[in-house]
């Protein structure tokens, strides 16, 4: 198996922390400890996660030539770094990824991971994948991992679960019925509590080959860009790659091929996924205090509460007090302060978005 981490995102709805020069993922889980910037990166946490499954020489790491400063000292083979010369979405990233792996190694799977996602257990997560694979090979398939839902999230694609697939063990596996890109609220909450429907992880499983099949078939305009793109990579033509990579539609892998492909089969991934996706999903990541707030604090930092719940807070002072506050996010850097409340935590990309022309440089 080869892992291939997807590295490029650019992380803007966990601002003021991540920005465009340096998205979360080369950032710790919540940016890390405030003044230092402690602890291992979500990249070489994901590094770490995907070890056991795939050696360095057979883990790809997608990345935007622009953060090429925060990729230089990877413990993977420098040919294995793939440098995107400008974003095209996770299909080109992925069609292309495909393509490396079976010119080097002819019929071999690959996991797709993105890069800035946590999961609390690995192990069940190793184990997963590699039944994912065995299923891959046995029926032709895709095989995405679906975290239960535990809330009407109106930010994640949804996998509807068909009829199951015999499998040894504990493992479940099911035929998806249907692939939902992020429904309304409503469609959502029936979502969640059907008990047949699942969060799209972003993680899948697939032979190589297989996955050049379904993006050839369900969009041909990228087949001949994505071939010529991968030799020119493959020949350290970086001129070349780069003229042809410009010319591929930006697209996501879940409307090129997860909504249209007839092989996709869903395994019920219980392994304390997380997007890290909003401010919010650090609930599930960072410890909370009794009323459910998170304090990201320097090292000794202090608190004080009193009515106050759920809150996020991140901060470069040495003590932060709350006093009848519940659902709001509070981050400071030393340039910038953001104030939100956790449910419109979704728009924090589109201000960033929309800093004007003065205040580009906080983007």
């Amino acid at each position: 198996m080869w892992a291939v981490i997807m590295a490029g995102g650019s992380g803007t709805r966990f601002w003021p922390v991540s920005r465009k020069s340096k998205p979360k993922q080369f950032l710790p889980l919540g940016g890390g400890i405030p003044r230092n910037m402690a602890g291992p990166t979500l990249l070489e946490m994901t590094l770490k996660r995907v070890r056991g499954l795939a050696p360095p020489e057979r883990t790809l790491v997608m990345a935007s030539a622009a953060h090429r400063k925060f990729l230089r000292n990877l413990n993977i083979p420098k040919r294995n770094v793939v440098y995107e010369p400008e974003p095209r979405n996770t299909a080109p990233c992925l069609g292309l990824a495909a393509r490396i792996i079976e010119m080097r190694e002819p019929g071999a799977a690959m996991c797709a991971v993105p890069a800035d996602q946590f999961i609390a257990k690995t192990r069940e997560f190793r184990k997963l994948v590699k039944a994912g694979a065995r299923m891959a090979r046995e029926h032709g398939s895709i095989v995405s991992l679906g975290a239960p839902p535990h809330s009407p999230e109106t930010g994640f694609g949804y996998i509807e679960r068909g009829e199951q697939i015999a499998l040894s063990g504990e493992i479940e596996a099911f035929r998806a019925k249907r692939f939902i890109e992020k429904p309304p609220l409503t469609r959502a909450s029936r979502y969640a509590a059907s008990g047949k429907h699942y969060w799209n992880s972003g993680i899948f499983v697939s032979r190589a080959a297989h996955l050049i099949e379904e993006l050839d078939a369900h969009e041909p305009r990228l087949r001949e860009l994505l071939s010529r793109a991968a030799s020119a990579f493959d020949k350290h033509d970086d001129a070349a790659f780069a003229k042809l990579w410009a010319k591929c539609e930006s697209i996501s892998i879940d409307h090129a091929v997860m909504e249209k492909t007839r092989k996709l089969i869903v395994l019920p991934a219980d392994v304390g996924w997380s997007d890290l996706g909003t401010w919010p999903a650090l609930r599930g990541a960072l410890p909370r205090d009794e009323a459910g707030n998170v304090w990201i604090l320097p090292k000794g930092g202090k608190t004080e509460s009193i009515g106050a719940k759920n809150l996020i807070v991140r901060s470069n002072k040495k003590f932060v007090a709350a006093v009848g506050v519940e659902d709001v996010i509070v981050v400071e850097t030393d340039d910038a302060l953001l104030i939100c409340s956790a449910e419109n935590a979704e728009k924090i990309g589109e201000m960033v978005r929309n800093l004007g022309r003065g205040n580009a440089r906080f983007q």
